[in-house]
């Protein structure tokens, strides 16, 4: 399993839900799982097939670039991270 933290602006779509946990091989494997138990995450995660720009991933809390098709672990943790704006 693959435990994700989900930021506050998608919880709604996931129930209210901070955490989750899903079975997955692969980034895009955990972001359709997750897909399956709050519907239309995906589709704000997963533009052009990539993590849109405005958002990161960090797994294990490390902020990394990863493609879809990256492999996860069992026992990882992915944080979904918006970007913060300001100036």
């Amino acid at each position: 399993m693959v435990s994700v933290w989900v930021p506050a602006l998608l919880r709604s779509l996931c129930g209210g839900a901070a955490r989750l946990e899903v079975e997955g091989g692969t980034l895009g494997d955990v972001l359709r799982a997750l897909d399956l138990r709050c519907p239309g995450l995906y589709d704000r995660v997963v533009e052009g097939g990539r993590v849109r720009p405005e958002l990161a991933v960090a797994i294990n809390g490390e902020v990394l670039s990863l493609a879809l098709h990256e492999p996860l672990a069992p026992g990882t943790e992915l944080t979904l991270v918006p970007a913060i704006g300001g100036g």
